[in-house]
């Protein structure tokens, strides 16, 4: 009988074989519904018990048979979602269980204590009206973020001037994240992992500051196979192209704008008009964990600002190799990187009189290293690193007629070096944490040891509500160009800034994200420009197209101008920030509410007591929603915010007057934008057209006010400068499948 039985089991082998050889190996991709984004580590299920793991690009492959294409996609943050396989690779969207920021962790939980970071993913940027799919504008809606007139770039974090902040893009400081004078980053979003946006408070390991951080993270370069994407917009063009190299991966990026091309019908003749282009490259090698992880990367910005006369060119390059191990409880990273920044000033305003067309230049050479080690203990953690900075400033070129002479006869060279440390004490399962920390940092341009200590601290109140706290003191040095031998002041010293804040977030019913910050900044001994009492030292400021102050504030940093300045300045600033945040499945709204006053001291040999910042804004509500339809998602964002500080000027017999230094103040800038995108699917990815409506109510704000003169009677009246009419954003994106 066994043997019989056996016999037919061997006789029945074939067909079996033959069913089983009907099961085919399916492949497919995991990503957020709605975005290219991928999801890594989704579990795949079939009913019979087959499983696969998306990898880091969201793809698995399932064998699977005719009855077994019935599959569970189960990830950590989304809906668990059914659906049935088919031929050819799979695109299986997932829906976010609730608005809550999705982090991956490897080892251990992100930590808590410290200052609240606003931050913007990808999808957020894109669906933000008025942004145009640019980080700069999408960062402006973000509570203690002031808005810039004229749609200038920058970022003013809780009335701090631009120039007291700092960028880095994957630990890299860069000069600028935007492209001055322009309205775009100089990083475009569809390379961005997220945006993070610290207004002040930051802990220990970043130095030379004294307002607040941008940090930009890049997104890591897909590895399985090649892909193709980019924009065309109506005021610059993108392509971008990633995929494997022999063990890692690669992504592409470059940029251009014709923007100047366009505006040029709709202002002024003369008017100076901005236009950039950028490029990055960005490459992975290894496993953090495997002997270590290498991420060599270039990247670069040519910003230009010009018209018939006068043109500002401005640019940098950088160079890095960020590296990371993981070797159990420690940590180490290393971001080794060099690079140039070249600024160029023509004037050819006189040539037409029989004038000389003249130019000048001065190459900038930074370079430095950061480095830090870190530990984890069931306690806590230490932490502690190096962060050295040089630069070599070159000697000024300049060109007259095209004969080219150096101008000057000094050069500067420097060295910062800073060692920093921190330990993290935890207490009741991170229910309370306190984190201490110094800073002790020397600075070469102006021979200061300076010491920062900071403190955070954090309290989970509940499962839901977080508390904390940050004090803390920020030395921020003055920029070569101020220390200059000839034109500026060696003797100047770092400005020093204590800071504040006291902030609770919790997460309301239907998913509300919110939070509440109230903070207090208090600087002295601020750079203020004074008279050169050096004889012969007077030079004449570099004409900027008279686009005022507020143009001079954004650019002072990076234009490295050689200014005299003396440390007489203070500044205070306090405030409260509001925000509401809600991202569940089609539905993305935002509410941010900021209410602030930043002020300033000056010479006060010439004027006594406080007066407004430049882009001091008492009130600045923002309200942005978007919702997603089949294949379309359509979006408003409403602006109101309080007008800008300006000095009122008035003619007196025939001298003209200036009243209070920003004592007068513009009209309340008003605006709403709407935006609408359109998605078609394809085998090889998504095109998506979009259309963003700035200023829809086609309100002509106040930007500036000036004195001027009546073109028929010549009486002196003050004269409006009002921003842009209503602007259409267009374009189109190609997003390969990811």
């Amino acid at each position: 009988m066994m043997r019989s039985t056996i016999a037919a089991l061997l006789l029945l082998a074939p067909a079996l074989v033959l069913a089983d050889d009907k099961r085919v190996a399916v492949r497919g991709v995991i990503v957020r519904e709605g975005t290219p984004t991928p999801i890594a580590g989704a579990t795949v299920l079939t009913e019979r018990g087959a499983i696969a793991v998306s990898d880091v690009d969201g793809y698995f492959t399932l064998e699977v048979g005719p009855a077994d294409r019935e599959v569970t996609v189960v990830a950590t943050g989304y809906a668990t979602r059914s659906v049935r396989l088919g031929d050819g690779v799979q695109r299986i969207e997932l829906v976010p269980a609730s608005g809550a920021e999705i982090i991956e962790v490897s080892g251990k939980a992100p930590e808590e204590t410290k200052p609240l970071s606003y931050k913007l993913s990808v999808d957020e940027i894109r669906w933000i009206p008025g942004a145009g799919n640019d980080i700069l504008r999408a960062a402006t809606v973000l509570p203690g973020v002031a808005r810039i007139p004229f749609s200038f770039g920058g970022l003013v974090l809780r009335g701090a001037s631009p120039r007291d902040t700092s960028v880095y893009l994957d630990g890299v400081e860069v000069p600028i994240a935007f492209h001055f004078g322009g309205i775009t980053s100089f990083y475009p979003s569809g390379m961005l992992s997220d945006l993070a946006v610290t207004a002040g408070g930051f802990d220990t390991s970043y130095g030379r500051a004294s307002g607040g951080l941008v940090t930009l993270t890049t997104r890591e370069p897909r590895s399985d196979r090649w892909r193709l994407g980019g924009s065309i917009g109506l005021f610059d063009s993108s392509i971008q192209a990633e995929g494997p190299l022999k063990s890692g991966g690669i992504l592409i990026g470059i940029r251009r704008s014709y923007l100047d091309r366009i505006v040029d019908p709709f202002v002024e003749e003369g008017s100076p008009l901005p236009s950039y282009w950028d490029f990055q490259i960005r490459t992975t090698f290894g496993d953090s964990r495997k002997g270590g992880r290498i991420n060599p990367m270039i990247f670069g910005s040519i910003d230009r600002v010009a018209s018939d006369e006068l043109a500002l060119t401005s640019l940098f390059v950088r160079v890095a190799a960020p590296y990371k191990l993981q070797r159990g409880a420690t940590t180490l990273s290393i971001v080794p990187w060099v690079g140039t920044n070249r600024l160029t000033f023509s004037d050819r305003e006189e040539v037409e009189f029989g004038g000389s067309e003249e130019s000048f230049s001065r190459p900038f050479y930074p370079g430095g290293v950061r480095g830090e080690v870190l530990r984890d203990y069931a306690w806590g953690h230490l932490r502690g690193g190096l962060d050295f900075t040089s630069g070599f400033l070159d000697q000024t070129v300049v060109n007259i007629d095209g004969d080219e002479e150096l101008g000057g006869d000094t050069t500067l060279t420097w060295t910062d070096v800073a060692v920093w440390g921190e330990t993290r004490w935890k207490i009741d399962d991170e229910r309370f944490a306190v984190k201490p920390g110094v800073r002790m940092e020397t600075y070469g341009l102006t021979g200061e040891l300076v010491i920062d200590p900071r403190l955070n601290i954090h309290q989970q109140l509940t499962e839901t509500l977080t508390l904390r706290q940050a004090i803390g003191r920020f030395h921020q040095p003055p920029t070569p160009g101020d220390v200059d031998p000839t034109s500026g002041n060696p003797r100047l010293l770092s400005s020093v800034t204590d800071q504040l804040s006291l902030g609770i977030d919790t997460k309301l019913p239907e998913e509300i994200l919110a939070s509440v910050t109230a903070y207090f900044n208090y600087g002295t001994g601020l750079g203020v420009k004074t008279r050169n009492p050096r004889p012969g030292s007077e030079q004449p400021e570099p004409n900027l197209g008279g686009l005022g102050p507020t143009f001079e504030l954004l650019l002072e940093k990076q234009l490295g101008f050689a200014v005299y300045r003396e440390n007489l300045g203070r500044a205070r600033s306090y405030g409260l920030e509001v925000l509401l945040k809600r991202n569940v499945g089609r539905l993305f709204s935002l509410l941010s509410y900021t209410l602030a006053k930043s002020e300033r001291t000056d010479d006060p040999r010439v004027l006594l007591g406080w007066r407004a910042f430049e882009l001091d804004q008492r009130h600045n509500l923002q309200l942005a929603g978007s919702v997603a339809f089949t294949k379309w998602r359509l979006g408003a964002r409403l602006q109101l915010v309080t007008g800008n500080p300006y000095t009122e000027e008035r003619l007196v017999g025939d001298s003209i007057v200036s009243g209070a230094p920003f004592g007068s103040r513009l009209p309340v800038f008003f605006s709403v934008d709407l935006r609408a995108d359109r998605t078609w699917h394809r085998c090889w990815g998504d095109i998506v057209f979009y259309i963003d409506v700035q200023n829809a109510t086609n309100r002509r704000n106040v930007e500036a006010r000036e004195l001027g003169f009546d073109d028929f009677t010549g009486e002196p009246q003050q004269e409006d400068l009002r921003g842009l009419p209503i602007i259409p954003f267009l374009g189109v994106e190609f997003r390969p499948l990811l």
